[in-house]
């Protein structure tokens, strides 16, 4: 048992020796459910990696922590590389997926601001949005990702000062991710005849209402119109019985007299 255990630590410093990375065993995973746009076209959101490298090489405070997003081709392509020197500007987005490699850098990190935090606030989710960077204008930028892609994402933690193999630490893979994938306008299918019964129950309601608002209008203008042409133009004057004192004035019931009596004076 202890030449096992002796065996065993050889092996790790071995492997600490040829710059083999320190395999943390974390498995980077998407949001909960419940947040939306979780997975879009373009992008993915992923869990933070809090706490995720905090033992690790802590005397490197020049480390940056990175996101590799890869496809099934830079999978493997990444495994061979690993334990070489990287250079993370040169394995950009730009010929991440028409080259060979299948996989690039993105999302720089300074490894503190992933550090686990002093008191946790609940149900807080703190996220990573992938592909969120528009315009982009770096070579390592956030770029959005290829429609209905599949892609898996991980993270490392590198050393900007080494000149011999500079991945320090990596996460385990996430599990495939698939994007969303936009639907063809010309293969929707407008056909009437596949319509759900919703739809058609609706459509008839509405086709009700909107005749009874036409028949209401169309009786509102002729009731109008009939209203004015019942009017005289001019208006008839009202009499009133009761109202006025009737006045009989003597010129003009005895003319003769009133003249005779104007002759005499």
């Amino acid at each position: 048992m202890k030449s096992l255990v002796q065996v065993v630590l050889l092996c790790i410093l071995c492997g600490a020796a040829n710059g083999v990375p320190t395999k943390v065993a974390y498995t980077p995973e998407i949001v909960p459910t419940r947040v939306e746009g979780r997975i879009t076209q373009t992008t993915v959101a992923l869990e933070q990696p809090r706490c995720v490298f905090d033992s690790i090489e802590t005397s490197c405070t020049t480390c940056k922590i990175w996101l590799i997003v890869a496809n099934s081709t830079g999978v493997a392509r990444f495994g061979q590389m690993k334990n070489d020197f990287l250079n993370t500007s040169a394995l950009s987005y730009k010929d991440a997926f028409t080259g060979p490699n299948g996989f690039y850098f993105t999302v720089k990190t300074e490894r503190n601001f992933y550090v686990c935090p002093p008191t946790a606030t609940p149900n807080e989710i703190l996220a990573l949005r992938v592909g969120s960077e528009v315009p982009c204008k770096t070579p390592n930028c956030n770029v959005p990702l290829p429609t209905g892609g599949t892609f898996r994402m991980k993270y490392v933690l590198v050393d900007p000062d080494l000149t011999t193999p500079n991945i320090v630490a990596e996460t385990e893979y996430t599990q495939v991710i698939q994007l969303r994938s936009a639907t063809d306008p010309n293969s929707i299918d407008t056909n009437p005849g596949r319509r759900t019964g919703g739809m058609i129950v609706i459509t008839v309601i509405l086709a009700i209402l909107l005749f009874l608002l036409l028949a209401m209008f169309a009786a509102m203008l002729a009731f109008a119109c009939c209203r004015k042409f019942d009017q005289p133009d001019f208006s008839v004057p009202q009499t009133t019985s009761g109202s006025l004192r009737k006045y009989h004035t003597h010129s003009l019931h005895n003319p003769s007299g009133a003249i005779a009596q104007k002759a005499n004076m």
